[in-house]
């Protein structure tokens, strides 16, 4: 069998950079530019409120994700390509089940904090806002759809929130915060749907529930998910547990509003980075999946060192560039509202400069569908923010939190780093033997 060498494999994959990039861009441009308007448009109050709802959803985004979004990028280059309309619609239905369901205990989770929302953003957004991941995982896996459609996506989602929040800043109490987003994601979603049908994808019988027939077909589906994902599953409930769960711990423990909202908007301005660590892994995990299919998987590990040899100085020329614009930004817009940031600035810069030069081996993990050290690391990390961030956030407020977060990343980062070297590492050597 043909066996596509690095050099081509690295070849092939550099056309298709751009959208994807561009499409990442213009997501953490939202997810910035929500955090960026709404604190300085909202009280501390209602941004605060916000931030927690927001940590709250994440549980259930990051569930769903993890489960049913995240796994098509790997899986249905595999094997579902030939069952395109039955994969995604079990997915689509999956997602509007489970958001449901959770959503009933997260509205008296909120109640407990204080929170009172009306029940159908808590069921609305998370559901609109996995559904959206959905989609485009779909389109960056399928090479069916002309990757600008994500794009347009994206562009439709930023101008209908950032124009909707700026003629309604008068009015920006959490309701109006939250309808508004709710109807971002319902026309961007809208738009992809659209595109689907036109691409003869779905069609009307796609909007007929799942469950009414073709339960063969669900159970194959689901349990090819569960079976890969349930690792990543449980990861991800942990990730969320450090990652946004610590606002939440931090409210518990009486950290203030003002400290709550300072780390979020820190957090939000050095979330940059995200946008080339999710550029890195949306493009290059189907193609691993693809590299692998085409028996070369004893030279993934060839293939991790080519792609750190060939982009670990650009990976910290990025880290400075965003740690100046951070320091920058924040001293223009935020020092006044939240007071000197330099040093959660700092320890956020190391937190993101981690993740970056973690991610080739992540990938590389996930195309080989070794996932169980994804639950160990996170579960290791959310250990160390409920038992060490215990001590620093309760002695050290807000700087304890930004210390906790790093703290929690380079368990994870370790973690992960042991399991490649005993995994994939020793795998490949004894491959190469054999």
């Amino acid at each position: 069998m043909y066996k596509l060498s690095r050099s081509k494999f690295i070849e092939q994959i550099t056309t298709e950079k751009f959208f994807i990039f561009i499409d990442q861009v213009l997501f953490a441009l939202f997810n910035f530019g929500s955090i960026f308007i709404l604190s300085k448009l909202a009280s501390v109050t209602i941004f605060s409120s916000f931030v927690l709802f927001q940590s709250n959803i994440f549980f259930l985004y990051i569930f769903c994700t993890f489960f049913l979004s995240a796994p098509v990028m790997v899986l249905y280059p595999k094997k579902w390509k030939d069952r395109q309309e039955s994969y995604l619609k079990v997915l689509f239905w999956t997602n509007a089940v489970i958001n449901v369901t959770f959503s009933i205990v997260l509205y008296y989770a909120f109640q407990r904090q204080g929170i009172v929302v009306w029940v159908g953003y808590i069921i609305g957004i998370p559901m609109l806002m996995s559904m959206f991941d959905l989609f485009k995982k779909y389109i960056f896996s399928c090479f069916r759809i002309k990757l600008y459609h994500a794009v347009i996506s994206s562009t439709l989602l930023n101008i209908t929130f950032f124009l909707s929040v700026i003629y309604f800043q008068d009015a920006l109490t959490l309701s109006m915060i939250l309808r508004l987003y709710l109807f971002t994601y319902l026309l961007a979603n809208f738009y992809l749907l659209i595109v689907f049908s036109l691409k003869k994808i779905v069609n009307l019988n796609f909007m007929i529930p799942v469950f009414v027939n073709k339960s063969g077909d669900i159970r194959e589906i689901l349990s090819h998910h569960f079976n890969y994902s349930r690792w990543i599953m449980l990861g991800g409930i942990a990730f969320w547990g450090y990652s946004q769960g610590i606002y939440i711990y931090s409210n518990i423990l009486e950290v203030n509003s003002l400290s709550i909202g300072k780390i979020r908007t820190i957090q939000n301005l050095l979330g940059i980075v995200n946008i080339f660590i999710l550029s890195v892994e949306n493009f290059y995990t189907p193609y691993f999946s693809k590299f692998i299919t085409q028996k070369n998987s004893i030279e993934i590990h060839g293939l991790v060192k080519r792609l750190y040899g060939k982009n670990y100085g650009k990976v910290f020329g990025i880290i400075v560039l965003v740690f100046v614009f951070a320091v920058v930004f924040y001293d223009m817009l935020y020092v006044e509202k939240f007071g000197d940031g330099l040093l959660i600035i700092v320890l956020f810069t190391l937190s993101q400069l981690l993740l970056f030069m973690l991610r080739p081996i992540i990938i590389s993990l996930k195309s080989l569908e070794v996932t169980h050290p994804f639950f160990k690391a996170h579960l290791m990390a959310v250990m160390v923010m409920l038992g060490l961030g215990y001590f620093l956030i309760q002695n050290f407020g807000q700087n304890g939190m930004a210390f906790t977060f790093l703290a929690s990343n380079i368990i994870f980062a370790l973690t992960i780093i042991y399991f490649y070297r005993t995994k994939v590492m020793q795998w490949t050597e004894n491959s190469k033997k054999g």
